[in-house]
């Protein structure tokens, strides 16, 4: 996984735990911030289809 790549990568430039926590938490937060924008992007994307499909049924 990403996270203990970056904490093996941080070993080198730091023995702060602190400083390491601080870096998983925030690749938590924006893996998090990504996850909720694409189900955002997947719930219009659903909206429009639906709008879609409706202007057809009412055009026949």
């Amino acid at each position: 996984m990403i996270a203990t790549k970056i904490l093996g990568l941080s070993k080198f430039f730091t023995k702060s735990k602190k400083i390491k926590i601080a870096i998983l938490l925030l690749e938590v937060a924006i893996l998090t911030y990504a996850y909720n924008n694409s189900k955002k992007e997947e719930k219009e994307k659903l909206e429009l289809e639906k709008e879609k499909n409706n202007e057809l049924l009412e055009k026949e």
